[in-house]
């Protein structure tokens, strides 16, 4: 379902893959925007959709962020807490009370922070349409495991709907029959060492399932799936002591720091990536 606000947003980011075509540089687009035109059924709101995320090829940052300024998008001023080193921020002000908001992407992740081989991400990615306008979309397998692990970086803020994405987004590759999907997402996960993520959401959408919190349909056995990578007994209990459903967690309440000291050293795979993930802190570069 689209709504007014999806329209704007719509509208500006086809002006922009259209310049983008004609220059030679790739645009394919994440979380959101990809899920609303790409997954999600015509008849279900996702609810409103804040900005629009996109990723572009390293090469092609410096122009993209040149593209945006010659298409009347002004930057915005960035957070404290926000890296500067893989995405930006700009804003269009659509009159004088409302303003859209687009983030470009060079990386999924920052780098110093989170490493992923973004040529072999573009190398699976294919080409598409946007709302009828040409783009490219990365594999299916790699929206799985960004928006997991995406969600464990913000401490599953916004897990009901999160998992409902992910659910969907088994299911659009069910659709065709295809019945290897949960393999090949195992296989990027191990790749990219968010393999605790996605069994969380593997299990909570297996659960949901079962409970018919989840409609059935197209659904793959994701029993066996979750069973090969998860982890040992006390980090799966740990977990589900804290993320006891779909519905959401018993860290809602907590400082957003202290929720992150508590799930971050469950849910990444191991110590160094949960060091090497606090150590750089855009804080610590952005005070420097």
């Amino acid at each position: 379902m689209i709504n007014p606000q999806h329209i704007i947003l719509f509208h500006h980011f086809r002006r922009l893959l259209e310049v983008a075509k004609a220059e030679g540089i790739d645009v394919a687009p994440l979380k959101g925007a990809h899920l609303l035109t790409g997954v999600y059924p015509d008849d279900e709101d996702r609810g409103i959709m804040s900005d629009v995320d996109f990723l572009v090829r390293n090469r092609d940052w410096p122009r993209t962020l040149e593209l945006m300024a010659e298409l009347g998008f002004e930057t915005r001023d960035h957070f404290a807490d926000e890296s500067l080193a893989h995405e930006a921020g700009f804003y269009f002000q659509v009159d004088d009370t409302r303003k859209i908001l687009f983030e470009p992407h060079r990386y999924l992740f920052e780098p110093g922070r989170f490493v992923i081989d973004h040529d072999a991400l573009w190398e699976r990615s294919f080409e598409s349409t946007f709302d009828g306008t040409p783009c490219r979309r990365l594999a299916p397998e790699d929206h799985f495991c960004h928006i997991a692990f995406h969600a464990t970086i913000h401490r599953l803020m916004s897990l009901k709907r999160t998992v409902r994405d992910l659910d969907l987004l088994l299911r659009s590759e069910g659709r065709d029959g295809v019945n290897d999907f949960p393999e090949k997402i195992i296989e990027r996960a191990r790749e990219w060492k968010v393999t605790r993520s996605v069994w969380l959401f593997f299990s909570l959408i297996a659960e949901g399932v079962k409970t018919h919190h989840l409609s059935h349909g197209n659904e793959p056995n994701l029993g066996a799936a979750a069973a090969s990578i998860a982890p040992a007994r006390p980090i799966r209990a740990s977990i589900r002591l804290m993320v006891p459903d779909s519905r959401g967690t018993r860290l809602k309440r907590l400082n957003h720091r202290i929720a992150a000291a508590v799930l971050w050293p469950v849910l990444f795979d191991n110590p160094l990536l949960v060091a090497r993930f606090v150590a750089n802190h855009p804080v610590l570069h952005n005070l420097s």
